[in-house]
């Protein structure tokens, strides 16, 4: 490389010197140039060989124009490298390549070398990251590469923009089908009197014929001093098959060019629509002509050429390229030198919008799901979710907004003291911010305890294809009832809660037909915390106490910002999302979060968990018996260890007083001085106390004994011993007792209760291991 400079006015700065430097032992850079350094602004000339053929190299140019060694300027600023050199291309550069910037009007050509900003790379990559940035546009420019189906096709490049109209893109791309064709729509909008104006408009994608007396549907009023606001009209037009018989494919990059009416039907017929475009158009004049009308109403065209591949940021290979007409009389539409106004397009906040934005598939099906609960927990998950594109459908939630909620809440009180006074409804608040984004979701301001009693109440709470219902109450009531419930094709639980003062979290996803159930996963969960020292001290904490903030007794809340409630939620809501996207898993899961000490970093634990066993009731009073297929297993094994005996040990679960069931999680050996023969068991006692007071200290409580498991070698019940023990052991606890038996051909229990000082005894009949839900 060779360097030469014009006498500086002005001494180059470091900074920029620096960066020359870099550019200077790039292999690419052939030579740099400083032509200017005044006012503060340095201009530098940078020649730059580019790679292509040698037949190319032989004429000195690639067939596209960009020439063996192309001259840039770099203009740098004052403030580099606060702020990037500006980039021109010599001024008669092809401008019909994509990737160049809008400029005005005899402006050198700007290439546009990232899709974020220059200085980023610049600080990132250093200045040679941005000589690399500029070889490799050249290098593709020069083959034609600038467009390619990985990086998708470049939307047509326009120097300047008179209007913009909001349009739903999803629906508006949905217009175009395989034969061609062109429809109406009304467009409602809004003039800013100007030298040149400006229109915004809004157009619902909604078509519909123009018919004899719908030119007096056109309107333009006054709207503020410096406005009108309007009816217009808008119509798409579309190509369909090109004389071959396929499909008819815009695959030309071309600079916006359109001007007048002509230009405009010029560009009409390069994408395959004018046929379709001008039959609108003469239809409208000739409406216009026959019911004449004074004033003067925007008419705007949308022109939707398919493209070879997906046009860049939006999945789809249908472009909307839109223009501008005022007119006053039919003539203007048929007029070749009508002026046409370029009109930007931007996307109405629709659900595929926010799913493409938010890294999703736009045209993924949206799995309908019903929220519970619309606090804190709730109303976080309910805007991430809807953020997203895949809000909630039905809101749950009696509760009204007290003051103290707006710490955490994701709504905002529209006046401190007016709010505090109106005590707006949990579900009206969120119902209202899930509408500004999407479908007004349905609100059902009831105790959510009410809804699965009776059939109305059902088809509310999941309407048809409903996927999921996701509780956010924390409520362990609305949990056991929901899990337990009489509930035939019940959309399955989902529950997001946090624990532990908002230091962890807990999500819990029932398997298929509730198997497990919610109570299940609770109980496992419960199970996984007293195997982890760390994580029960989170969760089972003195911290994890309520505070009163206010006088009377529903006044109760946690100590947590809303930063750290809001950490541990959004991931909560990652997860829903993935379900959303890859449907609802094959089998239950536990997932448990702990927030790290410096409140940032998060741990997550994912546990796949397999359908329960259940011993079915005998009869509607009797309790179930849902056992964990690890302790099954584990039953399996001591078994097979006796094989010849009969064995035994102690159970290790949670009784459900809600669902009447007994939830099986553990086991705990038989005590060394138990004893064993084939005509009984007899649970030994030594060391049991200090194993059974480990488990109800390292749980808090949640997890007890709630029983115990001998074997029978030969098939059959619960034997007259068995029962005897039953009794007595019934006499001495509080709360119902489990015998479970399991024999050769599957489980079978007897459960005993002492009430009023009598015992009531009951057998479970036994159901094998299909695992069936309850």
């Amino acid at each position: 490389m060779t360097a030469s400079s014009a006498a500086p006015t002005a001494p180059i700065p470091i900074p920029v010197a620096r960066a020359l430097r870099q550019a200077s032992v790039h292999p690419s850079v052939v030579r740099i140039n400083i032509d200017a350094c005044a006012g503060g602004e340095i201009a530098c000339a940078i020649d730059i060989r580019t790679e292509m053929p040698a037949t190319w190299r032989a004429v000195g140019q690639s067939p596209a124009g960009v020439r063996v060694v192309e001259t840039v300027i770099l203009k740098f600023p004052s403030l580099y490298p606060l702020s990037a050199p500006a980039v021109e291309l010599r001024a008669d550069f092809d401008r019909s390549h994509p990737h160049l910037n809008p400029a005005r009007a005899g402006a050198a050509p700007v290439p546009c070398l990232v899709a974020g900003s220059p200085r980023e790379l610049i600080q990132t990559r250093g200045f040679i990251g941005l000589i690399d940035q500029l070889v490799e546009w050249l290098e593709k420019a020069s083959a034609l590469e600038l467009n390619n189906p990985a990086a998708g096709w470049e939307a047509v490049r326009r120097d300047h923009i008179h209007d913009v109209a909001v349009v739903d893109s999803a629906a508006l791309h949905a217009l175009v089908e395989r034969k061609g064709g062109a429809a109406y729509m009304m467009s409602a909008y809004i003039y800013t009197r100007g030298e040149i104006g400006h229109y915004r408009l809004h157009i619902p994608v909604e078509p519909r014929p123009f018919g004899p007396n719908d030119t007096r549907l056109f309107a333009r009023r006054g709207f503020r001093p410096n406005e009108d606001s309007g009816m217009g009209l808008a119509i798409a037009a579309w190509a369909g098959r090109a004389p071959d018989g396929q499909l008819q494919v815009a695959d030309r990059y071309r600079p916006e060019d359109v001007a007048t009416l002509a230009d405009l039907r010029a560009r009409a017929a390069d994408y395959g629509c004018l046929e379709f475009l001008d039959a609108k158009l003469n239809h409208v004049a000739s409406r216009l002509t026959a019911q004449p009308i004074d004033i003067i109403v925007p008419v705007v065209m949308l022109l939707l050429p398919r493209r070879p591949y997906p046009v860049v940021g939006t999945g789809s290979i249908i472009e909307t390229c839109g223009y501008l007409v005022e007119v006053g009389k039919g003539g203007d539409l048929l007029n070749p030198q009508t002026a046409v106004r370029l009109l930007g397009h931007r996307d109405t906040p629709s659900a595929a919008v926010l799913r493409r934005t938010s890294g999703d598939d736009p045209a993924a099906p949206i799995l309908p799901w019903t929220l519970i609960g619309c606090g804190s927990v709730g109303s976080k998950l309910a805007l991430h979710l809807t953020r997203t594109g895949r809000p909630p459908g039905v809101l749950v939630d009696r509760d009204l907004l007290e003051p103290h909620n707006f710490a955490r809440h994701a709504a905002l009180p529209f006046d401190g003291e007016r709010h505090s006074l109106y005590m707006i409804s949990k579900t009206y608040s969120v119902a209202e911010m899930v509408a500004s984004l999407g479908p007004e979701p349905t609100r059902l301001d009831v105790d959510a305890l009410a809804l699965p009693l009776h059939a109305d109440g059902r088809t509310a709470l999941s309407p048809t294809g409903t996927t999921m219902i996701v509780n956010t109450t924390g409520s362990a009531v609305v949990r056991e009832a929901y899990a337990h419930t009489d509930w035939v094709d019940r959309p399955r639980l989902v529950e997001a809660c946090l624990l532990g003062a908002g230091r962890a979290a807990f999500l819990g996803i029932e398997g298929p037909g509730a198997n497990p159930n919610a109570s299940d996963l609770m109980a496992e969960a419960y199970n996984v915390i007293r195997e982890d020292n760390e994580l029960a001290e989170v969760i089972f904490s003195a911290e994890a106490e309520a505070i009163q903030i206010g006088q009377g007794c529903s006044t109760l809340s946690f100590k947590l910002s809303d930063a750290q409630l809001s950490a541990c939620t959004a991931s909560m809501a990652m997860a829903i999302a993935e379900i959303q996207r890859n449907a609802l898993p094959l089998c239950g899961e536990v997932r448990l979060g702990r927030l790290g000490d410096d409140g940032m970093s998060q741990h997550w634990s994912r546990i796949a968990i397999a359908p329960w066993i259940v011993v079915e009731r005998a009869t509607p009073d009797q309790p179930a018996i849902r056992i964990h297929p690890r302790v099954d297993a584990a039953i399996e094994a001591d078994i097979k260890r006796w094989q010849s005996v009969e064995t035994g040990g102690v159970l290790i679960g949670r009784y459900s007083q809600i669902g009447n069931c007994f939830q099986i999680v553990d086991v705990l050996p038989a005590p060394e001085d138990s004893t064993r023969s084939p005509a009984e068991f007899v649970l030994g006692t030594r060391g049991l106390k200090a194993l059974i007071d480990a488990v109800v200290q390292s749980s808090r409580g949640t997890l007890q004994v709630v029983g115990t498991w001998h074997s029978h070698l030969q098939p059959g019940g619960p034997s007259g011993t068995d029962v005897a023990t039953g009794a007595i052991l019934a006499m001495a606890q509080l709360g119902p007792l489990l015998m479970l038996i399991h024999t050769p051909t599957g489980y079978t229990a007897l459960t005993a209760e002492a009430v009023g000082g009598a015992e009531i005894l009951s057998i479970a009949a036994a159901n094998g291991r299909d695992g069936d839900g309850d």
